[in-house]
Formats: C-alpha cells, sequence, structure tokens
C-alpha cells in the first residue's frame, strides 16, 4: 500500500522459481518458457548488494506490466504514526506518501489490514470490491487521485521475521494471466534479498536477550507502550525502560523499533 527463512540464499534455480510460483499460479498459466524467462530478472535482484539496487532491480522487472512504484516494508507497527521507520525502499509520489501520513491512512489502508490477515497476494480492485468502512474507501480513492489507480499486494508471513508486504501500484497495469505470478515471485525474490543484505549490514549482539527483554521487545512489537507493558507485565515502567534499553544495547538498535526488526531478523523473537 519481510524468503524465505536465513541464514543462506542461494540465487534461484529454474527448479526452485518453478516452485515458489505452484502456490499462485496453475501450470496452463506459466509455462516452462515464461519461468525462464523470468529467472534473469530474479537472479539479478538476488545478486544485490544493496538495498536500493534491489528497488530498482525489481521496479525495472515489473515497469512492463505498467508498475511504476513499489513500497517494501515490514508491517511491524504499521498502524502507528511511526510506521515510516520500518520502509525498507519506497519510491512513492512525494505528494501521495506525504498525504499519506498526515491523513493518517496508515490507520485506515485496508490493503495493510488484509496484508496482517493473510500471505496471499491481492490487487487493489480485489480489495475494492469488499465492503469497506469509508475511512478505508477514501484511502483508496485519494491513491487513485495521485496517480496510483491500480495496484497488487505481496504479503509474506515467514517463520522468524516480522510479517511484511511489498506493495507495487501505477496508473494502468496488465492483466495477464502471466502478471501476477511473475510479479509475486520477483517481489519475493526482492524481500528476500533485502532481508538478506538488513541481516549482513547488522552489527553482531554483544549477547543473547534475556526472556524479560524478549518478552518486552515482543509488547513493543504489538504497539504497546512502556506504560502499558508495565501494566501488563507487573512492572515499572522504569524496570520496562531499562530492559528496553539493554536490549537496543545489544542489537546495536537506534530505537525500540529498530531493536524490534533486528530482533526478528536475528530469530531471537518470532511474530
Amino acid at each position: 500500500m519481510f524468503e524465505e527463512v536465513f541464514p543462506t540464499y542461494p540465487s534461484p534455480s529454474i527448479t526452485q522459481i518453478r516452485k515458489a510460483a505452484v502456490p499462485f499460479v496453475s501450470v496452463n498459466a506459466m509455462a516452462q518458457n515464461d519461468l525462464i524467462d523470468i529467472l534473469p530478472l530474479a537472479i539479478e535482484i538476488d545478486q544485490a548488494t544493496l538495498i536500493g539496487d534491489v528497488h530498482t532491480a525489481l521496479l525495472g522487472a515489473v515497469r512492463q506490466f505498467g508498475y511504476s512504484a513499489c513500497l517494501i516494508t515490514n508491517l511491524t507497527m504499521m498502524k502507528r504514526p511511526r510506521w515510516h521507520e520500518n520502509i525498507m525502499a519506497n519510491d512513492w509520489p512525494d505528494d501521495w506518501y506525504n498525504h499519506y501520513n498526515a491523513a493518517g491512512h496508515y490507520r485506515y489502508d485496508p490493503c495493510v489490514a488484509r496484508s496482517l490477515r493473510s500471505a496471499e497476494p491481492f490487487t487493489w480492485r480485489e480489495i475494492e470490491m469488499r465492503s469497506l468502512s469509508p475511512a478505508a474507501v477514501r484511502v483508496m480513492r485519494e491513491a487513485k487521485d495521485f496517480g496510483l489507480r491500480e495496484g497488487i499486494c505481496i504479503p509474506v508471513h515467514a517463520p522468524f521475521s516480522a510479517p511484511a508486504v511489498i506493495s507495487l501500484s501505477g496508473r494502468k497495469v496488465e492483466k495477464s494471466d502471466l502478471t501476477r505470478p511473475t510479479v509475486t515471485i520477483l517481489a519475493r525474490q526482492a524481500l528476500t534479498s533485502a532481508l538478506r543484505i538488513m541481516s549482513l549490514s547488522a552489527p553482531p549482539p554483544t549477547a543473547a536477550l534475556t526472556q524479560r527483554e524478549k518478552e518486552i521487545l515482543r509488547w513493543v512489537a504489538e504497539g504497546k507502550t512502556a506504560w502499558e507493558i508495565s501494566r501488563i507485565l507487573s512492572l515499572s515502567e522504569h524496570t520496562v525502560l531499562t530492559h528496553q534499553r539493554n536490549a537496543k544495547n545489544k542489537l546495536g538498535a537506534a530505537n525500540n523499533v529498530h531493536a524490534v526488526v533486528t530482533a526478528f531478523l536475528r530469530q531471537e523473537i518470532q511474530p
């Protein structure tokens, strides 16, 4: 509107690409030649060494289908004002991104709600055909006003990782049988590569998290404040803040959100 699990990330073979397509497309929809055609694109995304290169490669691969904007984000804290701290790649139009935040659309975005519930890819049109709240309808309508008239979301719910979504959009996108499976495979590969790059760039932890630190980070991931966590765990707020500070120091994190994401990536906590 993050593939698979760590620790290794080999370049995908044609067999892996075919297996990745199975949940999303019938044999008739994607022939072997189609799979071979997208293999170089998937390998380019896989071999990127910077997240910016992952984003560029993905967008370059899907422009042929009419997609012109891409957002890759962790869904932790998605309905909170600081949701943008979880973004891995973003080239939404600046006007739309600023308006989306200023209007608080992250609280009502139906694509976010669906992505949190299900890992099945879906188009914006499919969301718009559902019964939506007035606030959700407004989000979708105003996206069109900023030129993002059609789109697809590819959620990812993987073990030992925070839920994430790749959102692709454009003014007019192709609707062939090949579009969704191709875009899904490439988007999931982009997320795998982004997570790999993030895990390699993160500093090693100085010590393992304690059980209490893990417990508190799990509540942070649920959007709870230090005071709320203190009530839930029957601790003082000062004690909760101390555990948060210790966890951030161990993980080399700049803030609580960064700590949660890093802990997910290192499999210290699970969704």
